[in-house]
């Protein structure tokens, strides 16, 4: 049995076949309609939220660089 992804991906093409979409632009159309569902991927998605705030939190208090001297000529 396909999984969803490639289910959806079938329909979207199924449906785009008699205009002429070949299977890759259904595959780019399809991307664009997925809607992610189930356990894990809301695992996934809260796993991801929390590391996009870490990061902004992260930026908002990062120090300046310090400048690193140049080597005298010897």
């Amino acid at each position: 049995m396909p999984s969803a992804w490639v289910q959806h991906v079938q329909k979207t093409y199924r449906a785009g076949k008699a205009g002429g979409l070949s299977y890759k632009q259904a595959m780019i159309k399809a991307k664009g309609t997925w809607k992610k569902g189930g356990k894990a991927s809301k695992a996934k998605a809260s796993k991801a939220e929390a590391k996009e705030e870490k990061a902004e939190d992260e930026e908002a208090e990062e120090k300046p660089k310090r400048r690193r001297r140049k080597k005298k000529a010897q």
